[in-house]
């Protein structure tokens, strides 16, 4: 790895390397920190670092890859891509759980200058279009359906038929390029406060609220074994909520979709777990559709209140 690092320079030359996952390594060079990520194609590393670098120059805390030896954000070794990050310092938000309020606050805030900034880049169509309701529709539930057993089969069932229903809901929703895989792990906070955002790798286009969603069901499945914790995700859902329409409005129809798109998340999650032989993190994610359903008829009004206030506040204004 040592001669992929030299083509960034020879002061990565005695870099210590530290493997985090099969494709990516921490990179030291004495008090400064890397991150190094093997890529499947330059193309998206383009796209991924003129965007960064669109959204740095506008204030966002995003950091784009260095340059390489050939004056472009890779370089390759072996046939392989690689690109060099520099390590945003802070801690990631991977143990963000139901009862912090004030993350879920800094969470939304920073989703909605983030969303707010990406939808004016002018060259969104370098990233590819997703459409998550179709691949639930066509892979994801038929996987999941296929799996199901027990007791929960019933339940689960009235969740896929209002998945079916979702279908109108959805292809209106407002739309632009999100990050699309917004979890807190991937948010670096100091404290409260949000002081970076890594991979951007897949960013897509599509329905904005996803990106919420994807955040808030994240939070949940980590603290879902703690019941009495996991209690209060109804008010980190407002938070978050809240803090993203004090930025950036939201539509009554983003709100009234919020629940359908966290089911959409959990079954993907699900059929993903099914297909690779994990069956036991699939049913973990099937508890938490369930339970979702089960706090539907509360979440629907919470989240209703929160983006008709922003709505009554701006008429007020005007």
């Amino acid at each position: 790895m040592r001669a992929v690092l030299t083509k960034w320079g020879q002061q990565f030359a005695d870099a210590a390397l530290h493997q985090v996952t099969a494709k990516v390594w921490r990179v030291e060079v004495g008090a400064q920190a890397y991150t190094l990520k093997r890529r499947a194609d330059h193309a998206t590393v383009w796209a991924e670092y003129n965007l960064l670098v669109w959204m740095k120059d506008r204030g966002l805390p995003v950091l784009p890859p260095i340059l390489g030896e050939d004056h472009v954000p890779w370089v390759h070794h072996g046939g392989d891509v690689y690109v060099l990050y520099p390590f945003v310092e802070g801690s990631a938000g991977d143990d963000v759980c139901t009862t912090d309020f004030e993350k879920a606050r800094a969470l939304g805030k920073f989703l909605a200058r983030l969303h707010a900034c990406v939808a004016e880049y002018p060259d969104a169509n370098d990233f590819p279009v997703q459409n998550v309701y179709n691949e639930v529709i066509s892979w994801a539930w038929p996987t999941v359906r296929r799996c199901l057993t027990g007791p929960s089969r019933s339940q689960l069932e009235d969740i896929g038929k209002s998945i079916a229903e979702f279908a109108t809901l959805y292809e209106g929703l407002p739309r632009q390029l999100i990050h699309r895989d917004a979890h807190p792990g991937n948010v670096v906070f100091v404290a409260d406060e949000v002081v970076g955002m890594v991979d951007f790798d897949m960013v897509r286009t599509e329905a904005r609220i996803f990106d919420l969603c994807y955040c808030a069901t994240a939070v949940l499945s980590n603290c879902f074994g703690r019941g009495p914790v996991r209690e209060s995700w109804d008010l980190f859902v407002q938070e978050l909520l809240r803090s993203y329409v004090q930025v950036q409005p939201l539509t009554r129809s983003e709100g009234y979709a919020f629940v359908y798109m966290a089911y959409l998340v959990q079954v993907t999650f699900a059929a993903y777990y099914f297909d690779i032989g994990l069956d036991h993190r699939a049913e973990e994610n099937l508890a938490v559709l369930a339970w979702l359903s089960d706090r539907q008829s509360v979440l629907e009004p919470l989240i209703d209140r929160v983006i008709t206030s922003k709505e009554r506040g701006l008429h007020a204004e005007s």
